[in-house]
């Protein structure tokens, strides 16, 4: 899974269990205590937002269209608190696109193909 370390491509796409149209950046291994990894992930952040807002989503899933849309950080290891406020703080922002940022741990991670 390439994670934030390939900040230019879309690490998984799928239905959420509730029928919203889930992508998922999944992030293995440890953090830096004090959030270093915070530029890769507002890079891989913006590479998801545009493939959701340039239409490049429902045009290769047209079954997405319409779906509400959730961008989730999966993480094995809990994010620092400089990187929870970082994913708070944009969230409030994406979500008058209509866009919902929530995080999650990947032993609770289902996925629906």
């Amino acid at each position: 899974m390439p994670g934030i370390d390939a900040p230019d491509e879309i690490d998984v796409i799928a239905e959420d269990v509730d029928g919203a149209a889930l992508l998922s950046i999944v992030q293995r291994g440890p953090w830096t205590a004090d959030g270093a990894e915070r530029q890769r992930l507002k890079r891989k952040l913006a590479t998801y937002l545009r493939y959701v807002k340039d239409g490049q989503m429902v045009s290769t899933y047209p079954t997405l269209t319409g779906r509400p849309v959730v961008i989730a950080l999966m993480y094995e290891h809990p994010l620092p608190q400089a990187l929870l406020e970082y994913w708070r703080r944009r969230g409030e922002a994406t979500v008058r696109d209509g866009i919902t940022l929530t995080t999650r741990p990947l032993a609770e991670t289902v996925w629906q193909a």
